[in-house]
């Protein structure tokens, strides 16, 4: 666990950003991510839980908008949350940590076996940044492959569409496991399918076609049995939206 050299708790957006300047800045929600670093290292503690960033908003009937601060047990019990991505919630953190961690933080940290970060990807998220600059909007596709837009930036909210239907499906060494491979998919009312994997790259990807992908080994799965389950997961979700 690192060193917390200090600790602020901004009243207002501007004086968070301000902060995100010091050296060894590290944004502080739930605590989730700083207090499982496997490191000797040292931050400055900024804590925006007074920031009213909290809260999940239908934006007509197709899209939502959540606070960056929003617990993942408040994503996995709203009933305007897609079954699937409730369930994606539930599966990212024991409940023992669901109450604690934030969508913000769990979007920020990009894991590459994260279940809900695969879910918002398909269901096209979007990520608003707030930096000294100003306010502005990224995919969160285009986030996970570029760390640097994080730089002096703190995530405000996700939004993401909800219109459509959903599937997931997993492959894992036990059925409460963190999946080996998940798939999830989403058919928009428009007919248009996105599909996003995990465990097949050094973050959760949207996939169009798999040539050429080499995914990582580790004592779980090597890197051609990822890419089997990729395949037969990504024909499986793309069938159950389809259908």
């Amino acid at each position: 666990m690192p060193k917390v050299l200090e600790y602020h708790r901004p009243v207002s957006l501007d004086e968070a950003v301000s902060l995100l300047a010091l050296p060894d800045a590290a944004v502080l929600a739930g605590g989730t991510r700083i207090n499982a670093t496997p490191f000797d290292g040292q931050v400055v503690a900024i804590d925006i839980q007074a920031l009213g960033l909290i809260g999940i908003e239908a934006i007509g009937a197709s899209s939502l908008r959540v606070g960056a601060a929003t617990t993942l047990q408040q994503v996995a019990d709203h009933p305007a949350v897609p079954a699937v991505l409730r369930e994606l919630a539930r599966r990212e953190e024991p409940s023992t940590l669901r109450t604690l961690a934030t969508v913000g933080g769990t979007v920020a940290s990009g894991g590459w076996e994260s279940e809900l970060v695969t879910g918002l990807l398909a269901a096209g998220a979007e990520v608003t940044l707030r930096t000294a600059a100003g306010t502005k909007t990224v995919g969160l596709a285009a986030l996970l492959a570029d760390c640097e837009l994080l730089r002096g930036a703190l995530i405000t909210e996700v939004s993401l569409l909800i219109d459509g239907t959903f599937a997931a499906d997993r492959t894992g060494r036990t059925p409460g496991d963190r999946a080996i491979v998940l798939a999830v998919a989403r058919r928009s009312a428009a007919g248009a399918v996105t599909v996003a994997l995990s465990g097949i790259a050094t973050t959760p990807l949207v996939v169009e076609n798999l040539e050429g992908l080499v995914p990582p080994s580790d004592f779980r799965g090597t890197s051609e049995y990822r890419r089997h389950l990729a395949l037969v997961l990504g024909a499986r979700v793309r069938t159950a939206v389809a259908a």
